[in-house]
């Protein structure tokens, strides 16, 4: 069976770096350098598509969509038919943070929809302030969602949210 899974969050948070690493595939990439300052010098504009193939009977299509809300005419094609969400925050990042609400809305995650909640860029500082933060935006907004710090750059960090997705798509069935 074949999945849809969507890599959401701000910008600069790793979507297109999970896609990149998780993907059985050669990536489709849609970066290009950024027409104004958001902190860094490339950013996603389109889709970037990745392909894994998790054993004999599920094989996921991996999305990565713009952080920026002005290409969220992107979001729309990519919410449609969604298995599962996962959402990046950028551990001590004030903006990542308050996007969740957001991002939960858009992708009505509140549906039923697994959904993982991920805190990148957390190699040189601790978590647990942004950890607290996300716990209690998620409580306000009434989700109840798994967070976990991981690295994208890593194949067994990004491995343990594609597992915990299965895990929670077979406790909702």
């Amino acid at each position: 069976m074949h999945k849809k899974v969507a890599f959401i969050g701000s910008v600069g948070s790793g979507k297109t770096t999970i896609v990149e690493n998780l993907s059985n595939i050669d990536p489709l990439n849609t970066d290009v350098e950024a027409s104004e300052d958001i902190g860094k010098e490339m950013t996603t504009v389109g889709i970037d598509y990745g392909h894994i193939i998790l054993n004999d009977e599920i094989s996921l299509g991996l999305y990565g969509v713009p952080g920026q809300r002005k290409f969220s005419m992107v979001w729309n094609f990519v919410k449609t038919g969604l298995w599962a969400v996962v959402i990046l925050v950028k551990n001590n990042d004030a903006e990542s943070i308050d996007e969740l609400e957001h991002l939960i809305n858009y992708f009505e995650i509140k549906n039923g929809i697994p959904c993982v909640v991920a805190v990148t860029h957390s190699d040189a500082t601790s978590a647990d302030s942004t950890i607290q933060q996300i716990e209690q935006k998620l409580k306000v907004i009434g989700v109840n969602l798994p967070v976990y710090t991981i690295d994208p750059r890593k194949t067994e960090s990004s491995m343990l949210i594609m597992h915990t997705l299965i895990a929670l798509d077979e406790t909702q069935q």
